[in-house]
């Protein structure tokens, strides 16, 4: 009767073990995370040095980008990266259709270098067709620290 009993358990313990293989198998994956539209940018003063050509002179150079990152895994469509006193620009990763913006993927949509620094500001915000959260999907940046203006004592 022991005998019997051990039999019984083993062979119901041995079927939860491939029953439960069996449902975890049939389990769909998990699936990624929703698409999250991120504004980037900046403005940025380099100091060039002298280029090989040398008719490019040491010269400082100012930089200002502004462009749109997808943070998440889901691809969002109807993209628009639209620069504050700008254009409105669709999104345009190679083979992709405009407005189209797979997950962890970035578009820069406003690339602009000029001779000389001065101060400047680049703002501007993303939009697309689906939800998503819009906390993160406007911005500016400059390349002036308003604060040692307004408070000389810091």
């Amino acid at each position: 009767m022991k005998k019997t009993l051990t039999r019984a358990a083993v062979t119901v313990a041995a079927a939860s073990v491939v029953g439960a293989g069996a449902i975890a198998a049939a389990a769909p994956a998990h699936a990624g995370t929703p698409g999250d539209l991120q504004i980037i940018g900046g403005v940025t003063c380099t100091f060039k040095p002298w280029g090989p050509n040398w008719n490019s002179g040491p010269v400082w150079q100012m930089h200002r980008f502004l462009g749109v990152t997808n943070l998440g895994d889901g691809t969002m469509t109807g993209v628009t990266v639209s620069e504050i006193g700008g254009a409105n620009k669709w999104t345009a990763v190679k083979g992709q259709k405009p407005g189209v913006l797979p997950g962890h993927k970035t578009y820069i949509a406003v690339s602009q270098t000029w001779k000389g620094c001065w101060p400047a500001s680049i703002s501007g915000y993303t939009i697309g067709q689906q939800v998503e959260n819009p906390f993160n999907n406007a911005g500016y940046w400059q390349n002036v620290d308003t604060k040692k203006y307004l408070n000389p004592n810091k």
